[in-house]
C-alpha cells in the first residue's frame, strides 16, 4: 500500500516534549494540546485538540486555524499501540518507514519510501479516518471523531485500537487541495480523495498535527 508522504511526519519534532496535560472527568481521561505545524513542529495559536479516554475508545475535537478556505481536509488517528517499541524512545517515522542513516527515506524504484514492517509491527501500528470537511472562508475548522477498541471500520492500514489509555496517538490534519465538484465526497472521506496516484501524491500534504502520550 502507498501511504502518503506527510504521513510519515507523524511526529517530527517530537523530541519537542509534547506532553499534554491530562484532567479526569467523570471517569474519563482528557488529554489537551496546541495543534502544530508539519513544517517546523512550531505550536499554532488559537488552536486546541481534546483526546478523551474510556475503556471502549478514544474521541477527539480539534478546534483549529490557519488552513486554507475552500480545500478539502481530512482528520486521521495514528494509533502505536505498543510505543514502548518505538525506536529511540519516540514514536515517528522510522516506525512507519524505511531510513537510512541519516534519516533519509530509502526509496523504491518509484520514488516512495518503503514500510517499515518491523516497525510497524512492533509497535503495533495502526491509521483511522477520524473526520473530514470543507474548510470556512476563516480558515477555521472543528474536526469531531472517535474510535473504538478493536474498530477497522475506517482503518488504513493496522489492526486496529487495542487499549484506549496505553496507546499513543497522534492526529494529523491533511489539506487535499480545493474542493473539486464530484469529487467532495472522497476528497472529506479518504486519504487519497484528490491526490495524485503517484509519489508524492501531490497536492495533498499533512499540515497539522497533535501527539498525545499514553495515559497509563
Amino acid at each position: 500500500m502507498n501511504i502518503v508522504k506527510s504521513l510519515t511526519a507523524v511526529s517530527v519534532g517530537l523530541t519537542l516534549s509534547l506532553f499534554s496535560s491530562v484532567s479526569v472527568v467523570a471517569g474519563e481521561s482528557n488529554q489537551v494540546s496546541p495543534m502544530h505545524n508539519f513544517a517546523d513542529a512550531s505550536v499554532i495559536e488559537g488552536t486546541n485538540a481534546t483526546l478523551g479516554r474510556l475503556d471502549g475508545g478514544v474521541h477527539i475535537t480539534v478546534d483549529t486555524v490557519g488552513l486554507t478556505p475552500g480545500h478539502a481536509v481530512t482528520a486521521w488517528f495514528v494509533v502505536f499501540n505498543n510505543s514502548e517499541n518505538c525506536s529511540d524512545g519516540e514514536c515517528g517515522e522510522n516506525d512507519i518507514f524505511n531510513l537510512d542513516g541519516d534519516g533519509a527515506f530509502i526509496s523504491n524504484a518509484d520514488g516512495s519510501p518503503p514500510m517499515n514492517m518491523d516497525g510497524i509491527e512492533a509497535s503495533n501500528i495502526s491509521v483511522h479516518r477520524a473526520g473530514g470537511l470543507i474548510i470556512d472562508v476563516e480558515g477555521s475548522a472543528q474536526f469531531l471523531g472517535g474510535l473504538v477498541v478493536g474498530d477497522m471500520s475506517e482503518a488504513v492500514f493496522g489492526g486496529g485500537l487495542v487499549d484506549a489509555n496505553a496507546a499513543e496517538v497522534h492526529i494529523v490534519l491533511r489539506d487535499h487541495a480545493a474542493a473539486i465538484p464530484g469529487s467532495t465526497d472522497a476528497m472529506v472521506n479518504s486519504l487519497s480523495g484528490g491526490c495524485a496516484d503517484e509519489w508524492p501524491n501531490e497536492p495533498c500534504e499533512d499540515v497539522q498535527f497533535a501527539v498525545f502520550k499514553p495515559a497509563k
